[in-house]
């Protein structure tokens, strides 16, 4: 007999919006306004050079600007890390796009009477930013930013905290999230049935493989049908 759910929770980073796409974006227009550079190709390069110091996501970002100011031509010499760090908190967050089927999945849950939650590490700006860039805060009954809450995932805390303002169970509700440690481990860690969100990052080795994992959003309704 399928289980009775009673609450589906997400992650927000590559799970609801893609992050991924919203940051090539950015680089394009930061590498346009504030880098030299000869041709496509080396345009390419320093768009990659940025991938890998924004570490997807994981990486401060006084470090990361300071890191491309020190490593790119820029256009300007007398140009601050203060300056470009000032332009991604201004800027960044408008490059915000949703995932393939964030509103199709989210309005299935809403007519089947599922209550839906949000739980996101991050600071407060960086992520009300993209929820209302999306404008999917609305959707959700409990909305949690760990720079709000005073814990981040994979600290079962932060689940803990979602599960009580949703008044559900953890045995009844499911996680939805692409990262192996902060969603799926943290996620089953406080109980609740995790689903792991593929395409974003590599399983980590050391963690006990996903019992649910799944390639695209769309694939939940069916997932959670038949559980």
């Amino acid at each position: 007999m399928p289980m009775k759910t009673e609450a589906v929770i997400f992650d927000l980073d590559n799970t609801l919006i893609n992050r991924k796409l919203a940051f090539r974006a950015y680089s394009e227009h930061f590498i346009d306004r504030f880098v030299t550079a000869r041709d496509a190709r080396q345009k390419e390069e320093f768009i990659e050079f940025m991938r890998v110091s924004d570490r997807d996501g994981y990486r401060d970002k006084r470090e990361m600007v300071q890191e491309c100011l020190a490593a790119l031509p820029m256009k300007n010499q007398d140009m601050t890390a203060e300056e470009l760090l000032n332009h991604w908190f201004a800027e960044f967050y408008g490059y915000t796009v949703l995932m393939d089927g964030t509103l199709d999945v989210l309005d299935r849950l809403k007519q089947k009477h599922i209550k839906l939650g949000l739980i996101t590490n991050g600071s407060s700006h960086a992520q009300n930013s993209k929820i209302d860039k999306a404008q999917i805060r609305d959707y959700f009954d409990t909305v949690i930013v760990s720079g709000e809450a005073g814990f981040h995932k994979p600290d079962k805390r932060i689940f803990e905290l979602a599960l009580r303002q949703l008044e559900a169970k953890p045995e009844n509700s499911w996680y939805v999230g692409d990262h192996p440690r902060n969603d799926i481990f943290g996620a089953a860690s406080a109980g609740l049935n995790a689903i792991w969100l593929q395409g974003f990052m590599e399983w980590h080795s050391d963690l006990e493989e996903p019992k649910h994992r799944i390639g695209s959003l769309n694939e939940i309704i069916a997932l959670i049908d038949n559980t």
